[in-house]
């Protein structure tokens, strides 16, 4: 008999466990070898898992096995194998091929076993020799079964080395807990605070006014009244990052240990009614053309992880992905990713290719997940609408082995097909996991979940009935570690820990569109029919998603909260959910130009569409008369604006360089709005990070040393990248405003090979323009100070009010595309 690679792995798995029995190996697809060989009982065994199709499957029998097994009441069907994990039982090994897959265990009555799957090789034996010691540990539990009288025992959970006590808010007599949860007001009182500020700081413009007038009676100065709706509204974000710092330094942390309306810091408690009848969660997922094997094959493993989990809990999970890529990939790479799904029972969906011939197949939207996600959703409903009817006219699964399922979706893709006109036929696979649950988990293909979340939010969505999302705060997944991904991954985090203290003191959550599970009935009761006007074929048409918008996790933020549902954020995984962050400065710069366009493209109608439809987008208007909270509304629109002040301080430096330099005199009111900036800039980096520093070390989270240290390596990135990106962010608004269509595609999750003068290359394709602006204010400045230049029209270089702010913007916007590039820095050949 001739040996392989394939027997030594059999061998190793069946010396490894000491209570293997039998393994059986997947050579090929439907191909299966069995060790130990040529042995006929064995036969049966592999028969059911080549139907089961696993990558490698293991028959164990011990003693705690046989005992498990043989002491179980006939009704019982599962084993439990730990606190709230449980294992399925069949009574006979022909059930096999019908298990609940994702447990990737199965007792067998009929001859007392254990039978454990999986789908990658190298994690069998140790999955083997952790359900033999569960089964062990589960028998001596039995043994020694005690009963202590009483129930006043109280759940801990820790938060930032703190442990804390939940408080249950009310039990029923049949086991189910209502949620009480209280509003958290400090919120409110900040963000008014705030407003007070940005106010007061115009109106000392105003009293100055009011005095010069006062002295000469001139009146023409009022005009500069017109600037106040503008200063309010940039200085609106700065003046709260100001009360959220001194806040941090001297408020309340209690908040940030407890749970409130809109914020999670203790995982709920366990429900009797809910475990006993977990829903099916769906994992929704938005592919392009990522890496199979860096990028997507990760992040299905941890989500496998997190499925199993789930099924051994008693719950039941799908993977449904909306692959945008499959179609634009070479015949060898779309075989590879089918080949893939069908391995690991995932259900995929994929549209046609983009065209750009009048009546090619069009991808609505100019970042297309929201485009992607709808077509995907739109061919379940229609599945699961053929579905009702199967089952309303009592048919039966075919007898060639085509499940009702599997003939609904062949209906679906049919009516698909005929509504593009019989042009363009939807890709799709796996049926029964292309219907929707009652939960999704919305995730990106480069993500990491925590092994055991699934029941988590089942319980929460339970617990509380109004809320539609809970956004879980999200850790840093990197691959690279370079500088300039650890500086983002810092970015990334802070802005994740923001996020949650303001939570913590009673603001909504924000729904940033991945890591976060959906109440899908609530997304369907916001749905709407969208009718574009120039695609006729489209009318009528069922949407979830917002196609129109960039910013469309926003837009569905908004749909919900004003139809009366919470978007909750929570922090009690403590970082298992992990995102990926960019990789190159050029992805970086255009997620930024990305959300500036998004929230332009909120607050502002394009130009054109001024004089028919006014300047104010119709959008803000709804939501700033919604029955949202009004702290809310004011945090929304600080965030909004700070686009605008990032993108008007490479505007303003230069006038106020011109204006300061040559103008005869310069109006008071100018000078106290001057001071506001100069603040803005300066001050509050300086407030931000102490203030952080210091509360990580009040609630215990690290020690002012770490503390300081982490923060304060980062200041020369951050001034290099904010000081930077000034021109691309005006760029972005701007491109809104006169009607340019700007695209996004997804963001590169793989590290791709590179040279110092590539990039360089790419650096003068994309920077260009700054480059270009910046050079020649440089020039400006240099030839203004000048004797070349009449005395009375230079600009001294003295003169630091006007020349720091201008030099400043123009050296980072220089300086930012080269030095944030470590290929570029690195000299790297």
């Amino acid at each position: 008999m001739m040996y392989d690679v394939d027997d030594d792995i059999l061998r190793l798995i069946y010396t490894s466990t000491d209570m293997s029995t039998a393994v059986c190996l997947r050579k090929s697809d439907g191909h299966f070898q069995t060790f130990p060989y040529n042995d006929p009982s064995l036969n049966a065994f592999e028969d059911n898992v080549r139907l089961l199709n696993p990558a490698i499957a293991v028959k164990l029998s011990s003693a705690a096995i046989r005992a498990s097994v043989s002491t179980l009441p006939l009704y019982e069907q599962k084993i439990p194998v730990g606190e709230g994990t449980n294992i399925q039982v069949l009574q006979f090994l022909e059930e096999l091929p019908s298990v609940q897959r994702d447990q990737c265990a199965a007792f067998i009555r009929e001859d007392s076993c254990l039978i454990v799957w999986e789908d990658k090789v190298d994690l069998v034996i140790d999955l083997c020799k952790d359900l033999e010691a569960r089964v062990v540990q589960n028998l001596r539990q039995y043994e020694h079964v005690t009963t202590v009288p009483g129930n006043d025992q109280k759940n801990v959970e820790v938060f930032h080395g703190q442990k804390m006590e939940i408080s249950d808010d009310f039990v029923l007599e049949n086991g189910s807990r209502q949620s009480c949860r209280p509003v958290a007001l400090l919120a409110p009182i900040y963000n008014g605070i705030a407003a007070a500020f940005a106010i007061y700081f115009v109106s000392t413009g105003i009293k100055t006014l009011l005095q010069e007038y006062a002295r000469d009676g001139e009146t023409l100065r009022f005009a500069l009244c017109s600037t106040i709706p503008f200063t309010i509204c940039i200085g609106l974000f700065f003046c709260t990052q100001m009360i959220l710092g001194l806040a941090m330094l001297f408020g309340p942390t209690s908040q940030y240990q407890k749970n409130s309306l809109y914020y999670s810091a203790i995982k709920p408690p366990p429900n009797p009614d809910t475990d006993r009848n977990l829903p099916h969660i769906t994992i929704q997922m938005s592919v392009y053309r990522e890496s199979l094997e860096k990028t997507i094959e990760p992040t299905i493993s941890s989500i496998k992880k997190a499925m199993k989990t789930y099924a051994r809990q008693g719950g039941s999970s799908s993977i449904f992905i909306c692959d945008d890529g499959l179609s634009t990939l070479g015949e060898e790479d779309i075989a590879k990713r089918i080949a893939f799904y069908a391995m690991h029972d995932i259900g995929w969906v994929a549209r046609p290719p983009h065209s750009t011939s009048p009546d090619g197949f069009k991808r609505p939207g100019q970042f297309k997940k929201a485009s992607n996600l709808n077509y995907g959703l739109a061919l379940s409903m229609k599945l699961e609408k053929h579905l009702d009817e199967l089952y309303k006219y009592g048919e039966t699964d075919s007898t060639t082995g085509e499940s009702l399922e599997e003939r609904a979706l062949k209906s679906a893709i049919e009516e698909m097909y005929n509504e593009s006109g019989n042009q363009y036929t939807p890709w799709a696979s796996n049926a029964k996991n292309l219907t929707i649950g009652e939960i999704i988990l919305l995730v990106d293909a480069d993500t990491v979940i925590p092994e055991d979340c699934f029941r988590d939010a089942a319980r929460e969505m339970a617990e509380s009935p109004e809320v539609a999302i809970i956004q879980h705060e999200s850790g840093v997944l990197q691959v690279a570690h370079h500088y300039f991904e650890n500086g983002i991954a810092h970015f990334t985090r802070r802005i994740n820990q923001t996020i949650s203290l303001g939570c913590a003191n009673g603001e909504v959550s924000p729904f940033v569109g991945h890591n976060a599970f959906l109440r899908w009935s609530a997304i369907q009761d916001v749905s709407f029919f969208d009718i574009p006007a120039c695609m006729t074929s489209q009318i009528g048409v069922r949407k979830y998603w917002s196609e129109s918008h960039v910013s469309e996790d926003f837009d569905m933020a908004l749909r919900l909260l004003n139809k009366g549902y919470v978007v909750r954020w929570a922090t009690y995984a403590q970082g298992g959910f992990k995102e990926g962050v960019s990789l190159t400065l050029i992805d970086e710069v255009a997620r930024w130009q990305k959300y500036a366009y998004g929230c332009n493209e909120l607050l502002f109608n394009p130009l054109v569409r001024w004089p028919v439809s006014g300047p104010i987008s119709k959008r803000i208007r709804n939501f700033v008369w919604s029955n949202v909270p009004v702290h809310y509304k004011l945090n929304v629109l600080a965030y909004m604006f700070s686009y605008y002040g990032i993108a008007a301080s490479g505007l303003i430096s230069i006038f106020n360089y011109l204006f300061l330099g040559l103008s005869p005199s310069v109006d008071g009111f100018y000078h106290k709005s001057f001071e506001v900036l100069l603040a803005c800039l300066f001050v509050f980096p300086a407030l931000g990070n102490a203030s952080l520093i210091i509360l990580e070390w009040r609630i215990g989270r690290r020690s002012l040393l770490m503390g300081a240290l982490d923060q304060l390596q980062w200041i020369v990135f951050f001034l290099l990248f904010f000081g930077g990106i000034t021109f691309h962010v005006s760029a972005a608004i701007l491109a809104h405003l006169f009607s340019y269509k700007m695209t996004w595609t997804s963001t590169s999750k793989e590290v791709r090979g590179t040279t110092c003068w590539k990039e360089v290359a790419r650096a003068i394709k994309c920077f260009w323009y700054s480059f270009l602006i910046s050079g020649v204010f440089v020039i400006v400045v240099i030839v203004m100070n000048s004797n070349t230049v009449p005395v009375e029209w230079r600009i001294s270089a003295k003169d630091w009010a006007g020349v720091v702010p201008v030099a400043a913007v123009a050296g980072c916007s220089i300086l930012m595309p080269l030095v944030l590039n470590p290929w570029i820095l690195k000299l790297v050949y």
